[in-house]
């Protein structure tokens, strides 16, 4: 038998559980109203990392490559050769994604259309010597150029200079860190050695995400020059 202080701690703590579960599901039930797309995109790739046999199905083979099996140019991007390299570009995927979808969808949309088609076709055509071809980071990538080209954008817009500065610099940094990774072969942040980096994907994707972001201030432009 508990005593009242026992008893009245445990209550105590299940009546903080609870509350904090009850905040988490608000949350991930608000995240998946503003960014449904950029959710579903990254639980699929953490669940096809739990069945290898079945991404084996799914992969990119640029030597099988038909007109039938077009579709793994998009399927390709969920799948990963580790749970390290798996987990990474999720954690970027999400904390990018979520931002672009929820603060301009349709862009954010236009250029998951882009990139994930013209990623593998770019490596594809330039390095023809890769047997396969997998992960988010090159949609990674677009995705970063989209946020900061349309934060600067707006930061511009509203007259915050140094808020557009430092989209600006976040811009040009994304591009020299992708140079670095060029002259090292192999990623700044994440050390995996069950695959091989390819900085072109990084650099197609951070040209998509910024042409998206330059489409979006010009039709902006226009917009307010015929009003």
């Amino acid at each position: 038998m508990c005593t009242v202080e026992t008893c009245g701690d445990r209550n105590l703590s299940g009546r903080r559980l609870t509350h904090i579960l009850t905040l988490l599901k608000a949350e991930l039930q608000g995240l998946f109203k503003t960014a449904p797309v950029i959710l579903l995109l990254s639980t699929a790739a953490l669940l096809l990392q739990l069945s290898p046999e079945l991404q084996t199905q799914l992969d990119l083979r640029f030597a099988n490559l038909t007109y039938g099996s077009a579709w793994r140019l998009a399927s390709c991007h969920l799948l990963h050769w580790s749970w390290n390299h798996c987990v990474w570009d999720a954690v970027v995927f999400v904390t990018a994604g979520v931002l672009c979808e929820s603060r301009w969808p349709e862009a954010c949309r236009r250029m998951l259309f882009w990139s994930g088609g013209l990623i593998p076709l770019v490596v594809l055509q330039a390095e023809p010597e890769l047997l396969c071809y997998r992960g988010l980071s090159g949609v990674d990538s677009a995705l970063f150029a989209l946020a900061a080209g349309m934060l600067l954008q707006e930061e511009w817009r509203y007259g915050r200079r140094p808020a557009a500065a430092v989209a600006g610099l976040a811009v040009g940094c994304q591009f020299l860190k992708i140079a670095a990774e060029s002259h090292a072969g192999q990623t700044l942040f994440v050390s995996d050695r069950s695959f091989v980096p390819v900085p072109l994907s990084h650099l197609t994707g951070a040209v998509v995400g910024s042409a998206v972001a330059a489409c979006c201030a010009v039709r902006q432009y226009w917009g307010a020059e015929s009003d």
